[in-house]
């Protein structure tokens, strides 16, 4: 393995002290030494310099379960300085793939020209390692990928038994590794379990030292309540808990984040293990079928996209819109592989040109998709975005899946944040904006997620402990990439260590592919 002397740069050390000036000796994969001029010992010299030498950030909020087997490099992620990201998210997860749950993947990734190899976490965890990665890679079970497999997506309550079964694949999962679980409670069928369904789960999560993460049931008008349920699971089960990219959306609803944040306080003041995450941006993103009730998913996307088809059921969404609404102007098509012209573009333009109204033109162009167009919507506060990124117990994720300039993953006009998460807080709102320090960036990019993930010796700079490291200058690090123009590297970032070695090297992606599938009670916990 290689040895290298990091010399002269700002030692940043991930528990968000000042930084102080060293040097770091990296040696058959974790960290030697750390301190003034330390010798060279035949070790190769980078000149840090000018430089801040950190910990490798931690993507707690990922999606990349299958770009990782499209793109070994996990090119988005590698530049913005990402050492581990954290896949399985908002409820879906790529295995265990039985059942239904098999079957939606297995269209899913066929669309990135993937051929499922795996069954149980275990034998996805192995495919993963097998192909390469070269940053790290851990992965939560999700709560609809396991609704799906056992039962389907029925919107009802399990049978004691099936909740048996849930539970009982559930800790094999996590016996093979998977980091906990999580929940996407706006999405069928995780929309479709129950308090006490999740809570029961999450007995399983604690008895394993795992996490549970929530994408919550709302994030608009019933913030309070959706936040409220979470912080319950948590009482209830004992689990920890992450409250997955915190943010209030749609207008009337900006503020509120001060109240969810209270009630995040009280919880943790009265014992509750509870934390958030975020991403920098006033948009999110998703797929275009949230924008249908989770009644007409009853059954998997091929039971919606036929629902959809009857002028029956878009005459009852239709009377439910009445009440609800959609900012269809905000909703811009991020993805749509029959139709690439439409990136880009909003739901009301593409529905005026085509002389439909917006949910008449959402419910074909789903079924044209078999259900999968991604968008972006545009629906947060800035004000809000400081607010809860100032909050010291929110760490910060891209809530996107790695994707890369060339190949399959550069299609469309995907979210920002899959290339500029981590330097846009570095840059925009710690430098430039000071809503937080720089310190303080840095270790809600590395101990805070570390931490939660209860990982063995990583997330800080600290003499013996794994070598994942990044060197940016600290003057010039920032997102380039924009809503018009996605695909676009940052800048600032000059060297990324993983495991002791380099993945990017003078802003340049390495041949190398020295990421490992980190594993819960191997690597955690």
């Amino acid at each position: 393995m290689s040895a290298l002397l990091l010399r002269g740069g700002w030692v940043i050390d991930g528990t968000g002290g000042d930084r102080v000036r060293g040097d770091v000796a990296v040696r058959d994969g974790r960290i030697a030494a750390v301190g003034p001029d330390l010798p060279t010992d035949g070790a190769r010299v980078i000149d840090a310099t000018g430089m801040v030498v950190c910990p490798g950030f931690i993507d707690i909020h990922s999606h990349s379960d299958e770009s990782v087997l499209v793109n070994s490099a996990l090119e988005s992620a590698v530049h913005q300085g990402v050492t581990l990201v954290v896949a399985g998210n908002c409820g879906g997860s790529s295995a265990p793939a039985v059942g239904l749950a098999a079957e939606e993947l297995e269209r899913e990734i066929a669309r990135l020209d993937l051929e499922r190899t795996w069954t149980s976490f275990g034998e996805y965890a192995d495919a993963v390692e097998r192909n390469g990665s070269s940053i790290n890679f851990c992965s939560f079970v999700g709560h609809g990928t396991l609704r799906l497999g056992v039962m389907g997506a029925e919107a009802r309550a399990p049978s004691s038994g099936e909740l048996a079964t849930m539970r009982a694949v559930l800790a094999s999962a996590l016996a093979d590794g998977a980091i906990g679980l999580s929940t996407g409670l706006i999405y069928p069928p995780s929309a479709y379990g129950t308090t006490e369904e999740i809570a029961s789960l999450c007995e399983v999560v604690r008895d394993y030292a795992g996490l549970y993460a929530s994408h919550i049931r709302n994030e608009g008008d019933r913030l309070l309540e959706a936040v409220e349920e979470n912080l319950e699971i948590g009482r209830r089960s004992g689990v920890r808990v992450q409250l997955s990219h915190h943010k209030a959306s749609g207008q009337k609803n900006w503020g509120r984040v001060r109240e969810s944040a209270a009630l995040i306080e009280a919880a943790r003041a009265d014992g509750v293990d509870v934390i958030a995450d975020q991403y920098p941006y006033t948009a999110s993103s998703t797929g275009l079928a949230v924008t249908i009730p989770n009644w007409v998913h009853e059954g998997g996307s091929r039971a919606m996209c036929e629902r959809l088809r009857s002028r029956g059921v878009r005459a009852r969404i239709r009377s439910e819109y009445v009440e609800t609404g959609r900012a269809w102007d905000r909703i811009v098509i991020a993805r749509a592989r029959h139709r690439p012209t439409w990136a880009g573009r909003s739901v009301a333009q593409l529905a005026a040109e085509a002389g439909q109204d917006a949910l008449e033109w959402t419910c074909d162009a789903l079924i044209e998709h078999e259900g999968a167009v991604d968008i972006v919507h545009h629906s947060m506060s800035e004000d809000d975005v400081r607010y809860v990124m100032a909050k010291h117990w929110v760490s910060i994720g891209s809530d996107s899946r790695a994707n890369a300039p060339y190949g399959p993953l550069s299609s469309g006009k995907p979210h920002p944040r899959s290339y500029g998460t981590f330097p846009r807080v570095l840059g925009h709102y710690a430098r430039d904006e000071a809503v937080i320090t720089l310190e303080d960036a840095v270790r809600k990019m590395t101990s805070l997620a570390a931490g939660r993930l209860q990982l063995r010796e990583r997330g800080l700079v600290r003499n013996g402990w794994w070598a994942d490291l990044v060197l940016f200058d600290p003057e010039r690090v920032s997102d380039t990439a924009t809503y018009e123009d996605p695909h676009r590297y940052p800048v600032g970032i000059e060297h990324v260590l993983v495991n002791g070695e380099l993945a990017l090297e003078a802003g340049e992606t390495t041949s190398g592919r020295h990421g490992r599938f980190l594993r819960l009670g191997r690597d955690a916990a």
